[in-house]
């Protein structure tokens, strides 16, 4: 299951584990900055990975790709 809701400043996206064995995992969305978290519970604290909303769509425009190296534009 996943949720996405939309404030005036941030989409986040929540990503469910349905099976419980993981913590879920959410995308924070904001115009400049690009936010990927999950709780861990040995730390306390979240795992956060950031990048600009360019390298977000990079990433999302990987899961269609066959191996190899490209160069991607928002155009594609």
């Amino acid at each position: 299951m996943i949720t996405v809701e939309m404030d005036m400043d941030e989409t986040a996206i929540t990503i469910l584990d349905n099976t419980g064995e993981l913590e879920d995992v959410q995308a924070l969305l904001y115009d400049d900055y690009c936010h990927i978290r999950q709780w861990n519970e040995k730390t306390n604290m979240f795992e956060v990975i950031t990048m600009t909303p360019t390298m977000y769509f990079k990433l999302m425009q990987a899961w269609r790709l066959p191996q190899g190296s490209y160069v991607l534009d928002k155009k594609t």
